[in-house]
């Protein structure tokens, strides 16, 4: 088993921060949590590809090349140089077309960076500013604030120029930009839908204008001492000037236009969240309501708002818009929700639509091919991800009233998916057909708090929190079989082991015990609570390997039993171990607390070599069964918005009465009731989100497992490491001369495996080129597992250079005959299913390269024979 494991991907919330941007090559970039994520959407992957300290609040990006982010602790990242904003808060940042600056909008200043963060301009405003807009050509930028006005500004300093103030709004401004590559054209927008049209003009100048520029020109002359007037630019600063910066203080901007698009969408108005503005005079404005509304802009047509679509596709206020650069693609964040949306306006379908785990994630399964994990949340919400692309395939609509408190595949039928929850019923799903097909609940209402399926699938048990009782029940006919009591306090846990050549069924309790119970033995219907074995605090968590069970306490312990023989063999103390950090109340560092740290989730490997541990902390502890050792620990997330991240105290935020004043007066507002202790992940305004694991599950080829924590779900695999050559292969008898000696023999089978380990392209053509294909047949099932991957290399490479497509087709199918079982059922092989794809990609270029030729030809032949 490799233990040198990475966290590969993250199914969490598709959208936290307030920002959504398309890239020119259609490539939607979106906040989650403390990741930058990447949604590819030609090949349906999302990817993470910046990960910061805390919660991403705001980012910009240019050209998938620049990246600059603002978190929730004002600190920027920009271009992986870490900048603090000194307490300033940030309100918006946004790079500018031609990607040379960065403009930062702070509470009430407006700054102009290059590239390397050195300042080119300084703008202060009276009132708070809102947001900001670039002018296409990257030389004026726009602001406006809480004044309910929009300020242009000028990035360089021109002499004769004075910053424009434009006002006709009397509630606060949505979003206001430039239309068209010119800057001729200004439309500002309000929360209510009034919009108005700007226009610059030079024939129509008040008195008053003139008054005021004059008197502009006279106090910067006075002001450096020059007596000669200087009205005009000289030739050397026009040089540097664009068109409009020669002209624009000759003229000014008038309010030419404005309407309501209120008086529009009479019945499906509300206040406007968002605006995207496209370069096609295309605005869209999405609503409180969830209503989105396309417009086309026409300035020289009376009215110069044409509506082209009005729909409702959210029922919750669109926070987030983005639109592509064809204009086709509309992208929709939802943070309430945690909703992302990609809605192509023209054909109006979906080209994406996810719903995040909005919920706490609680617990979390893989089926048995390893292409679907199987997600429970706190709402009892059930969501199915495709494990490849990280993407929600499927959401059951037939869901629990409660919290999920337990989710698992039944083991030998495939697509059978059977949950527990504390609204007191189980039920099964089928995932093919997407359906729930049973309902299965104790006669007395009983908060369910684990669950188990039977190697079987016939029997499932489940434990309950009051009363003390496990319930049997039947798959097949969906009847309660058995009530098994014994416990004196809520069960924690319960697993099925195989012992002996019998299928046994251990529980654990509150009550310091764990008991074996025979289901198929006399007797058990009189209720016989079975073996106990006692320990010395509350059992949290249970694991199973052959005759040995893995009991995690409440104090700190981690205990393996011998079924056969009750015995304890060996005993963890994993306090120190899975102690992690300190929440934000307590004033004591994670070393000197005394609170104890422990297990709630544990679970072997497959070979039973290793067992992994997860608890109310950041860590997620492995560990060697052989040498009963500690080989490593995770860290499930750096996210420092989490509650529990920090080691240390931070003196400075401890008053004299010994407590911590780091939370602000609103975040202790939103205390929850006296002794809850869920938090709901999409709202992560403060830090008492707890960082911490609640379920665990190793694959069944023991090469990634998957975490359901605070975070979301996260997958950890093998790390990626690409080998051209395994050193172990290579002997005396690995060489040129023995490869040539094997063909000239006829020898191919050896020829082959000689040349996939010597691993070289030319001479692995050359014999892959040299097998007949009426030896395919035999010689496929002789090669090792281990190089299958570099056959199928070889394959591929042939068929994009000699074009032996028939060939190329019987060496694939006979692989697959031969190792479907291999392919199929352990994701470290992911590799060999992409190549396959990529074959099957080839082959489609290959016949649709022919079809039209061939179909020429049998027309011709049709029409002379005829």
């Amino acid at each position: 088993m490799i233990t040198q494991f990475e966290e590969q991907s993250l199914l969490t919330s598709p959208t936290t921060s307030k920002i959504l941007q398309f890239t020119s090559d259609n490539i939607l970039i979106c906040g989650s949590g403390n990741r930058l994520m990447e949604y590819n959407l030609y090949n349906n992957t999302v990817k993470p590809i910046i990960q910061t300290r805390y919660n991403v609040k705001y980012f910009s990006v240019h050209n998938q090349q620049y990246y600059s982010s603002v978190d929730d602790q004002y600190n920027i990242l920009c271009n992986g140089k870490h900048i603090k904003s000194k307490n300033q808060q940030i309100k918006q940042i946004k790079h500018s077309p031609d990607g040379k600056m960065i403009a930062i909008a702070y509470l009430n200043k407006l700054i102009i960076y290059t590239l390397q963060m050195e300042k080119i301009k300084v703008h202060s405003n009276k009132h708070k500013i809102n947001g900001i807009c670039w002018s296409p050509d990257s030389r004026f930028i726009l602001s406006w604030g809480d004044d309910n006005s929009v300020i242009i500004n000028n990035v360089f300093k021109l002499r004769l120029y004075t910053d424009i103030l434009l006002q006709a709004h009397k509630f606060k401004i949505a979003s206001a930009f430039f239309l068209g590559t010119n800057v001729q054209y200004i439309m500002t927008i309000d929360v209510l839908g009034k919009v108005c049209l700007w226009k610059f003009v030079t024939d129509y100048v008040t008195e008053q204008y003139e008054a005021r520029q004059k008197f502009q020109k006279t106090k910067a002359q006075h002001h450096l001492g020059v007596d000669n007037d200087q009205s005009e630019y000289s030739i050397e600063e026009l040089k540097y000037m664009s068109d409009f910066e020669k002209n624009v203080h000759k003229g000014r901007f008038i309010l030419e236009k404005k309407i309501n698009i209120k008086e529009k969408l009479v019945k499906h108005f509300a206040a406007i969240k968002s605006v995207a503005y496209h370069s096609s005079n295309m605005m869209i404005v999405g609503m409180k309501n969830g209503v989105l509304t396309l417009f086309k802009i026409e300035p020289s047509e009376d009215p110069f708002l044409i509506q082209i679509q009005s729909f409702q596709i959210t029922q919750t206020q669109i926070d987030n818009l983005a639109i592509n650069k064809n204009g086709n693609w509309i992208a929709l964040g939802m943070r309430n929700t945690g909703q992302l949306i990609v809605w192509e306006w023209r054909s109006q379908s979906y080209i994406l639509n996810q719903q995040s785990l909005s919920y706490e994630t609680t617990c979390c399964t893989i089926s048995q091919d390893l292409t679907t994990i199987a997600v429970g949340t706190l709402g009892g919400i059930i969501r199915l991800y495709d494990q490849t692309s990280n993407f929600c395939i499927a959401k059951f609509n037939d869901q629990h009233n409660s919290k999920v408190t337990g989710i698992k595949y039944c083991p030998s039928k495939q697509g059978v998916l059977i949950s527990c929850s504390l609204d007191g019923t189980v039920r099964a799903y089928d995932t093919i057909r997407l359906k729930c097909f049973r309902v299965m609940q104790p006669e007395i209402l009983n908060q369910l708090q684990c669950l188990d399926v039977e190697p079987s699938g016939d029997l499932i048990c489940v434990g309950g929190f009051d009363p003390y009782e496990i319930y049997v029940f039947s798959l097949q006919t969906g009847q309660l079989v058995e009530v098994i009591s014994g416990h004196q306090a809520p069960i924690t846990s319960i697993k099925f082991i195989q012992a002996e050549e019998k299928v046994l069924l251990i529980s654990g309790s509150w009550d310091k015990t764990i008991r074996i119970h025979d289901l198929y033995a006399r007797g058990m219907k009189e209720g016989s609570g079975g073996d106990s074995m006692l320990h010395n605090s509350e059992v949290t968590a249970l694991a199973t390997r052959d005759n040995q069970i893995a009991v995690a306490t409440m104090g700190g312990e981690l205990v393996i039993w011998d079924v056969n023989e009750s015995l304890i063999l060996f005993t963890f103390d994993v306090h120190r171990d899975v102690q992690g950090g300190r929440i934000s109340r307590e004033t004591l560092a994670a070393q000197k607390n005394q609170n104890l740290k422990y297990f709630v989730t544990i679970e072997f490997s497959k070979d039973g070599q290793y067992l992994i541990g997860g608890g109310n902390s950041k860590f997620i502890c492995l560990y060697d069964m052989k040498y009963r050792i500690l080989i490593r620990r995770f860290i499930i997330s750096n996210n420092y918005s989490l509650d529990g991240m920090k080691l240390k105290v931070n003196f400075k935020t401890i008053d004299q009465e010994n407590k911590n004043i780091e939370e602000s007066d609103d975040e202790r507002q939103k205390d929850n009731l006296p002794g809850a202790k869920t938090f709901d992940v999409s709202k992560r305004s403060s830090k008492r989100v707890p960082v911490s694991v609640f379920n665990l599950q190793f694959t069944e080829s023991n090469r990634e497992f998957i975490v359901s924590s605070s975070e979301g779900v996260s997958i950890f695999g093998s790390a990626k490491r690409r080998q051209y050559f395994d050193p172990l292969d290579i002997d005396e008898t690995v060489s040129l001369e023995e490869i040539q000696k094997q063909i000239n023999q006829q020898n191919y089978i050896e020829a082959l495996i000689l040349s996939l380990k010597l691993n070289e392209a030319s001479i692995l053509d050359q014999v892959f080129n040299s097998i007949p294909v009426d030896s395919i047949i035999t010689t496929v099932p002789a090669i090792p597992e281990s190089l299958i991957v570099r056959l199928l290399e070889t394959i591929i490479r042939s068929m994009q250079i000699n074009r032996s497509v028939e060939s190329c087709l019987i060496w694939i199918k006979q692989i697959l005959i031969d190792f479907a079982p291999l392919i199929k059922g352990s994701t470290a092989n992911k590799k060999v299913q992409n190549m396959l794809q990529e074959v099957l990609k080839q082959i489609r270029l290959d016949f649709n390269r022919i079809k039209n030729p061939i179909r020429k030809c049998i027309n011709i032949l049709e029409y002379l024979s005829s």
